[in-house]
C-alpha cells in the first residue's frame, strides 16, 4: 500500500493484511441513491446530516423532487451520485446491510498485488478512465470496460473520487504532519476533472464528512 514516488501522505510503502471481503462492481448512481432516499423518506435521514443535495437547492445535483418523491434527472439515470455527503455514502451502505470500504480494501480492490500505478497498469490511458479532464463531466458507471481493475471492477479510477471508511491519518512509518489528520475523511480514486496523478491507485485526498461534492460519489463493501 502506497507509493514512494508519490505524495508525502503516500509514504512509506508498507504491507498490509486483508480479511476477504466483498466490494461493489460499480460506484452508487443517480438511480439508486434516488430510490434510497425515498426508502428513508427524508434528506436529513443521515445519522441527522444532509444526506445528499437536490436540485431544487443546487441546480448542479442530478436529483429530483417530483410528486413528491425523488427521482434521477432524466439522462443521468446511471451516473455515479454526487453532492453526497459521507454520512449520507455510510448510510446508503448501512441500509442495504453494506459499509463503506476501508481505505486499505479500496487500494487492495483497485490494484491488486503487484503495486501498479492504475488499475490496468503503470501507464496512463485516457481511454480507460474518465480523467485528466478529457471530459466535461460524470459518464454512466461501466463506461470504460478496458480500465477494469485486476477483480473486475469498474471506475476504480476516474469518472468520481469516493468516500471510503477512514479518516485521513498519516501511515504507519510516515513523518508527514497534516493539520487535516484525524478531522476529515479519505476519497480515492480520482475524478474527471483532476489530474491523471489523482487517478493513481495510491494517490489519496481527503475531504469534511459534512460537506457534498460535486465530483465525490461512493461504492460500497461488505
Amino acid at each position: 500500500m502506497g507509493d514512494e514516488t508519490g505524495r508525502p501522505d503516500e509514504r512509506p510503502v508498507h504491507i498490509v493484511y486483508l480479511e476477504g471481503f466483498h466490494i461493489d462492481r460499480y460506484e452508487v448512481t443517480v438511480e439508486e441513491y434516488a430510490r434510497f432516499l425515498n426508502a428513508i423518506g427524508s434528506l436529513w435521514g443521515c445519522d441527522g446530516h444532509l444526506c445528499a443535495d437536490v436540485k431544487s437547492e443546487n441546480p448542479q445535483s442530478h436529483i429530483l423532487i417530483k410528486d413528491g418523491l425523488y427521482q434521477p434527472e432524466p439522462g443521468y439515470e446511471r451516473h455515479p451520485i454526487t453532492w453526497v455527503s459521507w454520512f449520507g455514502a455510510d448510510a446508503y451502505c448501512r441500509f442495504y446491510g453494506k459499509r463503506l470500504p476501508t481505505e486499505a480494501e479500496w487500494e487492495k480492490a483497485a490494484r491488486g498485488t503487484d503495486g501498479r500505478l492504475y488499475p490496468w497498469g503503470d501507464i496512463f490511458s485516457p481511454d480507460r478512465a474518465n480523467a485528466d479532464g478529457v471530459l466535461s463531466g460524470t459518464v454512466p458507471v461501466g463506461s470504460y470496460p478496458e480500465g477494469l481493475s485486476p477483480y473486475g471492477l469498474h471506475d476504480m479510477a476516474g469518472n468520481v473520487w469516493e468516500w471510503v471508511a477512514d479518516w485521513y491519518e498519516p501511515y504507519p512509518g510516515s513523518g508527514y504532519r497534516s493539520p487535516f489528520f484525524g478531522k476529515y475523511k479519505v476519497v480515492r480514486g480520482g475524478s474527471w476533472n483532476h489530474p491523471a496523478a489523482d487517478a493513481r491507485c495510491s494517490a489519496r485526498d481527503f475531504a469534511h464528512p459534512a460537506r457534498r461534492i460535486g465530483v465525490v460519489g461512493f461504492r460500497c463493501a461488505k
